[in-house]
């Protein structure tokens, strides 16, 4: 199965659109031949049955005219006059009496081909007979033996007997007799006997008159399952029909159903003669159906490998419709990989391909502009590193005369000017010993305090300070003078000109992954249209050759540093004040990292 998975697109669909077409092909070819087959089967078995409908037919023809022979000799006058004369009457009158009987025999027997033997056997002693010889089982009167018996039993009508032993007379089988009581028409007096022996060439000759089918064979049965006549193979005239639906052909009048017949499978077919009760049954060896089968077998495997090709072919155009416009984006995804993001798909059609060709088209776009953007940024920021450094005018030498400064004030005894000098050497303490772009909070904490510290003597009594700082939000890092600029706005543009004593307040707290920071001044505040014009600004992509400070900077910087993941919004009112709302991701490093040495 891995192995399937690790083949190509066009492969896989090669091979499941083949199996596709192939199996409904193969389930339907075999149900198909199974389905011809069983007609086919059942088409011989009714062709078979309809050509023993024929046979009985025939058979039935036979017999009744067997009858009507035996019923003719039975009302002929002259025999029945012969039969009544003395069996001691002289030879002479007796021999004319043989050859008026004879010469009655030659009648009969001319008018159509028979295939039969008659003999009369008088009471009286008499015997006419047609042939050489009479058989030595009606040479002398048994009246308790074989057809004598039956005929008995009739009583004047026509008695059939089987004849199981094989006798050959004239090189023909005697395989039926029909008898009957010979008996005077006014005084019902007994006379004698009247036997008519069937040919088994002259029942051979009644169904095979009917063509059936080649390699099968044809049994008639008595009404005990003994065979009377079989064909083509004779060995079995006068056993029993051992198989065991033997009780179900002779109870039922005709049919047909599959069975086996020493030891291989075979279709029997069973119809009744209805004038005597015996059966026939033809016997079909099943490989000969099969060998007319093979001939629907092998046009269903024709069929099913032309199937099989047209599905192949198409399996092969359609994998290639399907597959062409995937080859050609895997391709450009080859190209953009090795650098080439220029590349596009350009989908004609509206599918899933393409689709999915218009999503690579907007990925490479936007991938190209995320590297320009990026690009961009860098250079912007290297540009702010620059002036940053050139706007360092020797700046130990400004932290060396601070110190100066502070020693001076400190012997004169001015304390005022002595922590204003300090706290300004702190402030350019850590702008110059900075050497990376983000700090904590803490830090830049400290850094607040030593501002606010020169500003309350500059603006003595002027505003109230207050920061909260959460304890979990000091270890976080923030752009190294993010905040300072942004309380510096608040005092010069909102406190500055109040002439009320102000508040300035600053929150800084972590929630939600985010470090939320608030400056809120209750200074002078902006104007509706100032403050418009404030947040209609673009400050996601700082312009080239500013070289303003404060918000405006600020803004760029966390937009540089984390991009959509800077937060910023600003609410203010004319006459009561300023609140702005910064948001960044806690301990996040950020933007990039820039390694300096220190300018000392």
């Amino acid at each position: 199965m891995r192995r399937l998975m690790n083949l190509n697109l066009r492969v896989k669909l090669n091979i499941i659109f083949t199996a596709i077409v192939l199996i409904p092909l193969m389930i339907l070819g075999l149900f198909s031949f199974q389905k011809s087959a069983g007609m086919m089967q059942e088409q011989i078995s009714e062709g078979e049955l309809e050509r023993m409908r024929q046979i009985e037919k025939s058979m039935s023809f036979f017999i009744k005219d067997v009858e009507q022979l035996s019923m003719y000799m039975y009302r002929n006058s002259l025999l029945q006059d012969i039969l009544l004369k003395p069996g001691s009457r002289g030879d002479t009158e007796k021999f004319q009496d043989y050859q008026q009987i004879n010469g009655l025999f030659e009648t009969l027997l001319s008018s159509k081909k028979w295939g039969v033997k008659i003999y009369v056997i008088g009471l009286n002693g008499d015997r006419y007979f047609t042939g050489d010889y009479i058989p030595m089982n009606y040479d002398r009167y048994l009246e308790r033996w074989g057809i004598f018996r039956k005929a008995n039993q009739a009583n004047g009508n026509v008695a059939w007997d089987a004849q199981y032993s094989i006798r050959k007379m004239e090189s023909q089988e005697v395989v039926l007799s029909a008898g009957r009581l010979l008996k005077h028409i006014k005084t019902d007096e007994k006379l004698g006997y009247l036997v008519i022996d069937i040919l088994d060439s002259a029942v051979a000759d009644i169904y095979q008159t009917v063509r059936g089918f080649s390699g099968s064979t044809f049994y008639l049965l008595d009404d005990m399952g003994y065979v009377i006549s079989s064909f083509p193979d004779k060995s079995a005239v006068g056993t029993n029909l051992q198989h065991p639906e033997l009780d179900r052909i002779l109870q039922r009048e005709e049919g047909y159903f599959k069975a086996d017949w020493n030891g291989s499978p075979h279709i029997m077919v069973y119809n009744t003669v209805k004038s005597t009760g015996f059966k026939m049954v033809s016997v079909i060896p099943f490989s000969l159906i099969a060998e007319k089968t093979s001939i629907i077998r092998n046009f269903t495997i024709v069929l099913a490998c032309m199937g099989l090709l047209v599905a192949i072919w198409l399996a092969y155009l359609l994998s290639a419709t399907v597959t062409r416009p995937l080859t050609q984006l895997t391709g450009l995804m080859t190209k953009v990989e090795s650098g080439h993001l220029d590349v596009r798909f350009n989908p004609k059609y509206q599918d899933d391909v393409g689709r999915l060709g218009r999503s690579f088209d907007r990925m490479t776009q936007r991938l190209n502009d995320l590297i320009r953007e990026s690009y961009e940024k860098q250079v912007r920021l290297r540009e702010s590193e620059l002036k940053a450094l050139q706007a360092q005018i020797n700046p130990h030498f400004l932290y060396n005369t601070l110190e100066t400064v502070n020693w001076l004030a400190k012997m004169k005894g001015v304390a005022e000017i002595s922590r204003i000098v300090v706290s300004l050497a702190e402030m350019l303490r850590y702008s110059i010993n900075k050497t990376k772009d983000m700090v904590t909070v803490g830090e830049d904490m400290r850094h607040i305090q030593n501002y606010l510290a020169i500003q309350s003597i500059r603006y003595r009594d002027k505003f109230d300070m207050t920061i909260e700082v959460d304890e979990d939000a000091r270890s976080c890092l923030i752009p190294t003078l993010m905040l300072q600029p942004l309380i510096e706005n608040a005092i010069v543009h909102g406190l500055e000109a109040k002439l009320e004593k102000g508040i300035l307040h600053v929150r800084i707290q972590k929630a939600g992954g985010m470090l939320r920071i608030a400056i809120t001044d209750d200074g002078v505040g902006i104007g509706e249209e100032q403050l418009a014009e404030i947040r209609r600004r673009e400050f996601r992509v700082p312009q080239r050759g500013h070289t303003g400070i404060g918000l405006e900077n600020v803004i760029k910087r966390l937009y540089i540093y984390f991009g959509e993941q800077a937060e910023f919004t600003i609410q203010s009112e004319k006459g009561k004040g300023t609140r702005i709302e910064l948001g960044i991701p806690a301990g996040t490093s950020g933007g990039i990292k820039h390694d300096q040495d220190d300018d000392r």
